[in-house]
């Protein structure tokens, strides 16, 4: 039985988790025939999903007997007004991709936006906080981030390459503290900023190690990025899921919570290197780490909830 999603992208901007949820799809839909979806025009995306648009009355006409309806959150422009007019909250998943930028994810809660909340029939979310009505859904693994493949060869130790530096100012700290411990260690490394997101794939893939931290959220594509690449991360302490929450506990992910951890941690990582590092060893954790958190899982999180709710068979 087919599957329909109407998809309500926002209105011009893109949003990174809204790339995701197209990136689940567009990998989804080639596996499973039954399943369909479709987008609103004007979306700006580099995704190949030109036979997925359709123009606003097109696209009315879809959403209103599709079986759900993904309402994409977009940074002042998320299409409200189309899923009012639309008005099938029953059947409309909201996914909220927003963060609080600049150094306040520290001292402050993305809000929740508690009109969907109550309109819609579920509410996922990129960042804190979770109640039982909301779920998380951080960034994932998109396709085009992966370019590691098992033959590659990992000829670089350290990449930390960031697109913006101002905030917060860990950023600036670990890669200057990584050039310093580099040099004075005789390590490989990489900071410089890329041309292109697909030439810092392209180096991710020959990297040992890669360094994260978040910037206006806990939760950053650049970490997604490292893992989709089979490096080891270093990354801040994690704060992406529950505080309980296991779904990140893989032996390749070192935490450090603030700049004097993190070059402990360097040591550590350089000792590992040297003494230790097989890249065949990390194969199996690679393999499932990519099931768990590629793009196409985070599409499939959302449609078994739609399944325990029963909205899709």
């Amino acid at each position: 039985m087919p599957i329909n999603i109407a998809v309500i992208t926002p209105q011009y901007k893109n949003d990174y988790l809204c790339d995701t949820i197209l990136d689940g799809l567009l990998n989804l839909v080639t596996e499973d025939k039954s399943l369909n979806f479709k987008i609103t025009s004007g979306y700006t995306t580099d995704l190949e999903v030109t036979k997925h648009i359709l123009n606003i009355e097109q696209f009315e006409i879809y959403a209103a007997t599709a079986d759900l309806i993904f309402l994409c959150w977009g940074k002042n422009n998320t299409n409200k007004a189309l899923a009012a007019k639309i008005n099938r909250f029953e059947q409309t998943i909201f996914i909220d991709g927003s963060e609080l930028g600049g150094n306040r994810r520290y001292n402050e809660l993305v809000e929740i936006d508690t009109d969907y909340l109550t309109k819609a029939v579920a509410y996922f979310k990129r960042e804190k906080p979770y109640l039982d009505e909301v779920r998380p859904l951080p960034f994932g693994i998109e396709s085009h981030y992966i370019k590691y493949q098992p033959d590659q060869i990992k000829d670089i130790d350290f990449i930390c390459v960031f697109g913006q530096k101002d905030f917060p100012s860990l950023r600036r700290e670990v890669e200057w503290a990584l050039i310093d411990f580099c040099q004075a260690n005789n390590f490989s490394y990489w900071t410089k900023p890329t041309n292109t997101p697909d030439e810092f794939h392209r180096l991710l893939a020959r990297a040992k190690v890669g360094v994260s931290v978040g910037g206006g959220g806990f939760d950053t594509a650049r970490f997604w990025e490292i893992l989709g690449n089979n490096c080891l991360l270093m990354t801040e302490k994690i704060d992406i899921y529950e505080s309980d929450s296991k779904r990140l506990d893989y032996k390749r992910i070192w935490q450090f919570k603030d700049l004097a951890e993190f070059k402990a941690k360097l040591k550590q990582m350089g000792q590992y290197l040297r003494s230790s590092y097989q890249k065949s060893d990390l194969e199996l954790e690679y393999n499932q780490i990519i099931k768990d958190h590629s793009s196409k899982a985070r599409v499939l999180e959302i449609l078994n909830l739609a399944r325990v709710k029963k909205l899709i068979p």
